[in-house]
């Protein structure tokens, strides 16, 4: 029971990374942007698949913002009536069926990595604000323009935009990519036949411009190959919420719970309780010369190394770190990833009956002592996030 649920868990692990190679009709070596003649050979495709199949609702219910959505097996047909005529007009459709391409191959099940070699782009690294990112703007609101865009929360993206705009038609053929745990849920294509004035295609044209200087936050490099990935390392201990090597109890400011902990054998801990965290430091009886040794993230809202977050599922932080050079035990519940363990740097992951997992990365420091990195999963959500030196443990 254990090897299968072990090898269900990889095999998530693989596909969500992209190792597993792109659904036929992909073209990974295609290296432009979509186009609108791609969008309307979907559509054409997508339009032909319904008119060959029975609607699951006939007619549909009332109209929703789209339109009536007339539901078939592989997706949605959203039209601008409810009932299909010769001059029936389709505001979008969405396919729901990994068995039904969009342009490029790309499909249901697909994962971001997958989907970014078949659409290449001038930003991979997906540098932008915490919410979106622009992968290529190219042309002019005047001549018309194509573009690519990521809509996420933090490393959660949750949709990818391709489209382009025809300054003759004055239309915005978009391809929208829902997208959950780095996979891709739905396929979306919509604006075929719907307005975007030139006005609004200045706007949005100089919205994504806007974004494209922007470097405030990117995506964290993932794959299922995990000798392509770093070890964990001393400096990875600097992040976003804190450096860990240098942080001192003054950075919290004073809208926190500060208690001194005498431990009776000379030394003393100071432990600071805050919005989200819970900090310790070694320091002297007066409270001086902290030096921290623990900080455990508590709320969702902060990100610890390499953009881990509670809430996090397991595959999408195991493909951030090394992995594949150890060995599995023979019950299939531990796995060394990289390294020996008890020698830093090392790497392993603790599956036990896949209900309760943890993955732990240790990285020695200079001159100081190892630290390890702490996730552990609950029905593989990331639900604790612990830092701390491990000579506290010794």
């Amino acid at each position: 029971m254990r090897r299968r649920l072990l090898g269900g868990i990889l095999a998530l692990i693989l596909l969500a990374a992209g190792a597993i190679a792109p659904a036929e009709g992909g073209s990974p070596e295609v290296n432009a942007p979509l186009t609108a003649e791609e969008l309307a050979e979907t559509e054409a495709r997508v339009l032909a698949l319904a008119e060959q199949a029975v609607p699951l609702n006939d007619p549909p219910a009332e109209a929703v913002e789209d339109g009536y959505a007339w539901q078939y097996d592989f997706g949605v047909v959203y039209l601008d009536g409810p009932e299909k005529t010769a001059e029936s007009r389709v505001s979008a459709l969405q396919i729901m069926d990994a068995e039904v391409p969009g342009p490029r191959g790309i499909a249901v099940d697909w994962t971001v990595n997958q989907v970014m070699n078949a659409i290449p782009c001038g930003n991979p690294g997906m540098y932008g604000t915490f919410e979106r990112a622009v992968l290529y703007l190219e042309g002019s609101p005047e001549d018309g323009f194509s573009y690519g865009e990521v809509q996420r929360d933090g490393q959660r993206i949750s949709a990818m935009e391709y489209g382009v705009w025809n300054p003759e038609t004055e239309r915005k053929n978009a391809l929208i990519l829902g997208i959950s745990g780095d996979g891709v849920t739905s396929v979306r294509l919509e604006g075929m036949n719907e307005p975007f004035p030139r006005e609004e295609a200045r706007e949005f044209f100089g919205e994504l411009e806007s974004l494209t200087g922007v470097y405030s936050y990117d995506r964290v490099p993932r794959s299922g190959n995990g000798a392509e990935l770093a070890m964990f390392s001393e400096e990875d201990l600097d992040f976003r919420s804190l450096s860990y090597r240098t942080a001192e109890p003054v950075i919290f400011g004073d809208n926190v719970e500060d208690m001194m902990i005498d431990n009776e054998d000379g030394t003393w801990i100071r432990r600071i309780d805050g919005e989200g965290f819970e900090a310790v430091f070694r320091t002297n009886s007066a409270g001086g010369e902290a030096q921290l040794v623990s900080f455990t993230i508590l709320s969702p809202d902060l990100e610890g190394p390499r953009c881990v977050r509670l809430g996090d599922l397991f595959h999408e932080d195991f493909t951030r770190f090394r992995s594949g050079e150890g060995a599995l035990s023979e019950d299939g519940t531990t796995e060394v990833l990289y390294g020996t363990v008890g020698t830093a740097p090392y790497g392993v992951a603790e599956y036990g009956d896949g209900t309760e997992m943890t993955l732990r990365y240790v990285t020695p420091t200079l001159g100081g002592p190892d630290v390890e990195l702490l996730l552990k999963y609950r029905d593989t959500v990331l639900t604790e996030i612990i830092l701390h030196d491990l000579e506290e443990d010794e």
